[in-house]
């Protein structure tokens, strides 16, 4: 009998680590251990949303910063286009006529040009202030599709001028949060 318990012993010990006895190692072991990889999955599972959410936030971040790059570029050109515009009919025009009066008593409505820029015709330049040593005008020019400039024009008998233009992406009357606006000034 000692030899047949000692055959069974040894057949055991040998299939120690076989899949088929249920009394093995490896079953008792990974048994144990059947949690631990779903819980892994999930970790990792998570991990990489936590990632994926953290890279669309940045993504969308880039892109408001970038659309509002490019809408303040548009407004620095409509403002500078107004000042082009400006320099325009003060130097070449207004040597000949007048264009933007440096005092009040210069200021005839009925007798004024209109002018034009930037695809707009007819603008009306209109008197904001004056007395008889200096007087501010200003014109709106609008552009397609949405975008304007304010300018102003403010010129003195001694020969002072200064210009300020002022140019938005968006010149609607709603309220609007993603409205920008430029300015540029000019002194001579």
């Amino acid at each position: 009998m000692n030899t047949e318990l000692r055959i069974k012993e040894e057949k055991r010990k040998k299939h120690r680590f076989s899949l088929f006895f249920p009394t093995s190692y490896f079953i008792l072991h990974t048994s144990s251990r059947k949690g631990f990889t779903i819980l892994f999955a999930v970790l990792i599972g998570s991990l990489l949303f936590s990632l994926g959410i953290a890279i669309a936030h940045l993504s969308i971040r880039e892109v408001s910063i970038s659309i509002a790059g490019r809408e303040s570029s548009y407004a620095f050109f409509y403002a500078d286009t107004g000042i082009e515009c400006a320099l325009y009919w003060d130097f070449n025009i207004g040597r000949k006529e007048l264009v933007f009066p440096s005092s009040f008593d210069e200021f005839d409505e009925s007798g004024r040009a209109a002018i034009a820029c930037g695809g707009n015709q007819n603008v009306p330049v209109s008197l904001v202030s004056g007395n008889s040593a200096a007087a501010t005008s200003t014109f709106t020019l609008n552009f397609a599709p949405r975008g304007c400039a304010i300018v102003t024009v403010g010129k003195t008998t001694s020969g002072y001028t200064m210009l300020e233009s002022r140019g938005r992406n968006d010149c609607g009357s709603a309220p609007n949060p993603g409205r920008v606006e430029r300015a540029l000034r000019v002194r001579y």
